[in-house]
């Protein structure tokens, strides 16, 4: 990895473009991989710039200061201006985990409908389509982060399980 200065976090393609722009070379598409233990493996749509030697460089600075990622390259996929959503594979059968992954594709869907689907950078979302998914998605990742199971009591202190309290409501609410 060598985050070019002008690059701007997790905005890779418009960063490849630019850098294209700037010293030759191509955009190579694939995917960038990674692993939340016990939880899930992650591939999100990515591009490298290939250097005019040939060299693959990863020049978009991460938002945790990562200084090594895993880059499969994907040449049958190209960038053609539109959000591809990442692929979620859970580690373990829970419904908690389950949960998690069909809210991030909602919200993914939601993020991207209609003209937002080519926008990059800021998005606006009107509130009440995104905000009730973030924090449904927050209480997982929290659930997750604390590694709690679907038969675990829930995070929201209810005093029932995972599975019959808000796994049930988010089951009949998202049609999960």
């Amino acid at each position: 990895m060598k985050p070019d200065p002008e690059a701007i976090v997790n905005e890779c393609f418009p960063n490849v473009e630019a850098k294209i722009a700037r010293a030759g070379g191509s955009m190579l598409c694939g995917w960038q991989l990674w692993e939340w233990p016990h939880v899930l493996v992650e591939a999100e749509f990515h591009a490298v710039w290939l250097s005019p030697e040939g060299e693959m460089v990863d020049i978009t600075p991460k938002p945790h200061g990562e200084t090594r990622i895993l880059f499969v390259p994907d040449e049958r996929r190209r960038y053609d201006g539109m959000v591809v959503d990442n692929v979620r594979m859970p580690l373990r059968d829970d419904q908690v985990i389950r949960h998690f992954i069909r809210v991030s594709e909602a919200i993914v869907r939601v993020m991207n409908r209609g003209e937002r689907a080519s926008q990059y950078g800021h998005v606006s979302v009107p509130a009440h389509e995104i905000e009730p998914l973030l924090q449904v998605q927050n209480l997982l990742g929290q659930s997750l982060g604390l590694g709690l199971r679907d038969h675990d009591p829930c995070l929201c202190r209810s005093g029932g399980k995972y599975k019959r309290c808000h796994g049930r409501r988010l089951e009949l609410m998202f049609g999960l």
